[in-house]
């Protein structure tokens, strides 16, 4: 799992503020998923409005593109960082993160939302 890290506490409302933005500027986002296990899982793509409580991070339009979903009910904790919060040196080769929206749910699994800056 994660360790705690930087990130502040903040409001579902909030947090449902900063993923409708993510959203609507259409931002670039790497969404990593920490469960039970050390099981982890990354995805780099765009967010879509959530349909019934669910976000999905999809790489491509195609049926077979990489996807990540997940639901908005059960969250009992929204965690926001901003770029203060990473390394400043630029890693080549690693996109440079410019905030993240954290969900956590009950059993301690996390889903991060890392804003990506575009690249040149």
């Amino acid at each position: 799992m994660p360790s705690p890290g930087t990130a502040a506490d903040i409001s579902a409302q909030d947090a449902n503020d900063l993923l409708q933005k993510l959203i609507t500027e259409s931002a670039n986002v790497q969404a990593v998923f920490w469960g039970r296990g050390d099981v982890s899982v990354t995805v780099r793509g765009f967010a879509s409005r959530p349909v019934d409580g669910v976000v999905q991070i999809t790489e491509g339009k195609g049926l077979d593109s990489a996807s990540l979903s997940f639901g908005l009910r059960d969250v009992i904790k929204f965690k926001y960082a901003d770029n203060r919060a990473f390394p400043s040196a630029d890693v080549p080769g690693v996109p440079r993160r410019l905030s993240a929206l954290i969900f956590v749910y009950p059993d301690d699994t996390q889903v991060a939302l890392f804003e990506l800056a575009d690249t040149p």
